[in-house]
């Protein structure tokens, strides 16, 4: 398609090409990955328990920014293959989510394709860059939280 003829701001084609470059990234970490039968959404969420060990429910959807009932949906896909597991704590309300052993294993068999796949879709940029681009999502995110 000739993008030439397009009559898009400069505001347009940035946000278009934000959106662009997270479904390509998306797209080629669940090819990398697929022969696991784990998509990267749930390799989001098992790092993500990994790292706190278990995690609220509620916490997971609040900090990856999606609704309850998308995270409920993919945590339940998870739960079928056996990778994590619901429980409740005695002092807590709601379910927490911990890693099975299916699921650590999981997490460490994924960790090496999932660093290489990030290492190629940041190479070559300076660390400087990383930080303004950082920076600028976190602004991009605070504006559109604000509301």
């Amino acid at each position: 398609m000739d993008k030439t003829n397009w009559q898009e701001s400069d505001s347009d084609r940035l946000i278009h090409q934000l959106y662009q470059t997270m479904r390509l990234f998306s797209k080629t970490l669940n090819q990398k990955i697929a022969a696991t039968g784990i998509y990267g959404s749930e390799w989001t969420i098992l790092n993500l328990i990994h790292h706190r060990q278990d995690c609220a429910q509620t916490a997971l959807s609040q900090y990856l920014g999606v609704e309850p009932a998308a995270i409920s949906k993919t945590l339940t896909k998870m739960e079928k293959k056996g990778l994590i597991t619901r429980v409740s704590h005695p002092n807590a309300r709601g379910k927490f989510i911990e890693l099975t052993e299916k699921g650590a294993q999981a997490h460490r068999d994924l960790s090496a394709a999932v660093a290489e796949h990030r290492r190629k879709a940041l190479q070559d940029l300076p660390p400087e860059a990383l930080q303004d681009l950082q920076n600028v999502m976190l602004q991009i995110q605070e504006n559109l939280s604000s509301d």
